[in-house]
């Protein structure tokens, strides 16, 4: 009975030296396991990070095209006459386009005004959820130019810029000339 229960003993040691992990093989397989999940955290949030970046140029941009659409709009029908159906205008209105440009309705915004001639506006969450927070400042800054490089002819081109400004970055996003469909039949100082 002795001789068995010895042989019984040996048989679960044996069998405990199989079947089982030794403390080696554990803390090589928790190593393992814990980097492979870092790099998967690390990879994964690299990932979101290039998601958000893209959304976020991505809503950007729209929001300086619905802006430039509704200037355009004004412009195009700055000094139309619906009932003659023609533009009416005076010499005073064709030799500076700025004054004309500050007066349009979309060129308030009435939020974040820096002036006449700049003005900076957040979009808000119900354009894209990327703007939730206010952390973006979009930035327009009015110039008007002779329409070639030739400073005897009248100031007929207003040319925007737009800044847009996100955590610490304040980036150049945008230069665009826009002009009044009126003032290609102004009388050009020559």
């Amino acid at each position: 009975m002795k001789k068995k229960i010895n042989q019984n003993l040996l048989l679960a040691k044996s069998r405990t030296n199989i079947n089982g992990f030794g403390l080696v093989d554990s803390i090589l397989s928790i190593s393992l396991l814990a980097g492979i999940i870092t790099y998967g955290v690390y990879f994964s949030s690299l990932r979101l990070s290039t998601v958000h970046s893209s959304n976020l140029i991505r809503s950007v941009n729209k929001e300086i095209e619905r802006d430039i659409e509704r200037l355009k709009l004004d412009l195009w029908s700055l000094f139309y006459n619906k009932e003659k159906g023609k533009y009416e205008f005076s010499d005073s209105e064709c030799s500076e386009i700025a004054f004309n440009i500050i007066n349009l309705p979309s060129w308030n915004t009435q939020k974040n005004t820096i002036g006449d001639f700049s003005q900076s506006w957040r979009p808000g969450e119900e354009r894209s959820k990327v703007f939730s927070g206010n952390k973006i400042l979009i930035t327009r800054e009015l110039s008007v130019s002779p329409p070639v490089n030739d400073q005897t002819l009248n100031n007929s081109i207003g040319t925007i810029n737009y800044r847009v400004e996100w955590g610490l970055e304040n980036k150049h996003w945008l230069s665009i000339d826009l002009g009044a469909e009126a003032h290609s039949w102004c009388k050009q100082m020559i």
